[in-house]
């Protein structure tokens, strides 16, 4: 996972995040550091959607999508990140992708 504010996600706040979703943070990459124009270009560039942080503003505008990305870093699949999520058939995804490593 990547911050999309790590000027306000440090990584001490990315792991109590974490904590409230598993104590085994052993898979589990918790990025931030990137510039903000690093990130809205990832973005663009990786998952075709946008990031923005507004001025004057504290909220950074986002995607809600969840992706399965390959050992190549491309896009696999794609998947709501909000709405009947598919939490069965994301793992199913996931043991095809290694399995075919």
């Amino acid at each position: 996972s990547f911050s999309v504010d790590p000027e306000v996600d440090t990584p001490e706040k990315l792991a109590a995040y974490a904590k409230q979703f598993t104590d085994d943070l052993a898979n589990w990459h918790l990025l931030t550091g990137y510039s903000p124009a690093e990130i809205s270009e990832l973005a663009q560039k990786s998952f075709k959607t946008i990031v923005q942080k507004p001025a004057n503003d504290d909220q950074v505008i986002h995607g809600t999508s969840f992706y399965l990305v390959g050992p190549d870093g491309k896009v696999v699949q794609t998947y709501s990140g909000v709405q009947d999520v598919p939490y069965d058939t994301i793992l199913e995804h996931i043991k095809i992708v290694q399995s075919s490593q």
